[in-house]
């Protein structure tokens, strides 16, 4: 009986645990975190680091089925020597993210992740753009021994509400 208790109170605190992991948002901030990209990214083409030949980067934007999305940085170490690299993130509808300071391996490809957040609903009325204007996105910064190199993410559209 004693160890029916002891499986019970383990397995619900598993399963307790799980449901806020499943909550948390999906910013990972402060740490590069490893990428694994899908058809909800969105990414800027690679840009080489001015620092450093063979250390690309590209500014990527992902959103859920959920309308919720963020920004991230990734960067590819195709050098033959480790780098030192930081990052910010910054969006155009979340708090801003940074990421320390992290030495990327020769052959390494990670990601700062910025602020999960829901993204604005569309504004109708007088003065307001009906022109494809209403779109959000992020700038990421990529500092490579010491040297930083900015760009932009591409953009996701507002959410459409309809009226009714």
């Amino acid at each position: 009986m004693q160890k029916t208790g002891i499986r019970i109170l383990t397995t619900a605190a598993a399963v307790a645990g799980s449901v806020l992991l499943a909550a948390a948002p999906a910013g990972a901030a402060p740490y590069w975190q490893t990428v694994s990209t899908n058809s909800n990214w969105s990414c800027a083409a690679t840009v080489v680091h001015t620092a450093r030949a063979g250390v690309g980067f590209q500014a990527c934007i992902v959103r859920n089925a959920n309308d919720d999305a963020q920004v991230v940085l990734v960067v590819v170490n195709n050098s033959s020597s480790a780098v030192t690299v930081s990052g910010t993130v910054t969006s155009e509808f979340a708090a801003e993210a940074s990421c320390s300071t992290y030495s990327l391996a020769a052959g390494e490809r990670r990601g700062c992740f910025g602020t999960t957040a829901h993204v604005p609903d569309c504004e109708y009325g007088a003065g307001v753009p009906d022109d494809g204007a209403q779109t959000y996105g992020g700038t990421v910064r990529l500092t490579v021994n010491g040297v930083a190199n900015s760009m932009n993410s591409p953009k996701t559209d507002c959410i459409q509400v309809l009226e009714g």
